[in-house]
């Protein structure tokens, strides 16, 4: 059956469960990040023909590239409204690092990333362009993957050239929004990330893991 109507150029990328009580994170290739609530009000309830409401306002040279769900217990310990000052923000960062979670895994193209804790995602109204989620290294450097995740998750990374590498989260730096991120995996000149996997630690392979490109 249709799930939505689309434009021309347009594709379905992600169908996902939520709640009214939930929240939804997306995030865009050239490294922003929109975070909102999923009510009524931010996110009414449509048809299935319909073309629905605009999530996230893009640059022309921008697209979604991720999404994810939050639950309402995390929604619940973010606020809403201004950024908070420098002094108290680095202080929260400190003591949300040393938590278990849940953090947005950035990951880059070029090989870079880092847990940043979801309170840096402060919550906004839909159509927005969002906060920037990770600083670039590099100019071409462009964002391949935002996920929410736990301290005892563990992802796969998948290159264009078809190398592979399994890591722990928990081995990825935990760092603000503002930050570049670590080396996560070295590359070639002439090679790229173009797929995260995110792995339950109950897995014993990567066999049926949701790969996101």
């Amino acid at each position: 059956m249709i799930a939505i109507s689309l434009e021309e150029g347009d594709q379905l990328r992600w169908v996902r469960l939520a709640r009214v009580e939930d929240s939804i994170i997306i995030g865009s290739r050239l490294g922003m990040a929109i975070h909102f609530r999923a009510t009524d009000e931010q996110l009414r309830p449509l048809g299935r023909p319909t073309r629905g409401v605009k999530a996230m306002a893009l640059k022309k040279s921008d697209e979604l590239i991720s999404m994810d769900i939050l639950p309402s217990q995390v929604v619940a310990s973010i606020a809403e409204g201004d950024e908070a000052d420098a002094d108290s923000e680095s202080e929260e960062l400190e003591a949300e690092c040393n938590t278990q979670g849940p953090w947005a895994l950035v990951i880059t193209m070029g090989g870079l990333g880092k847990r940043v804790p979801i309170t840096q995602f402060r919550l906004q109204n839909r159509a927005g362009m969002g906060l920037r989620s990770i600083k670039f290294r590099k100019a071409n450097d462009r964002l391949a993957s935002l996920r929410i995740v736990n301290e005892d998750d563990e992802i796969i990374l998948v290159t264009s050239r078809g190398i592979i590498i399994r890591q722990a989260v928990k081995a990825i730096s935990c760092q603000s929004r503002a930050a570049t991120g670590v080396r996560v995996q070295k590359l070639d000149d002439d090679d790229a990330i173009v797929a995260v996997a995110l792995v339950p630690p109950t897995a014993e392979s990567a066999e049926g893991v949701d790969v996101e490109e």
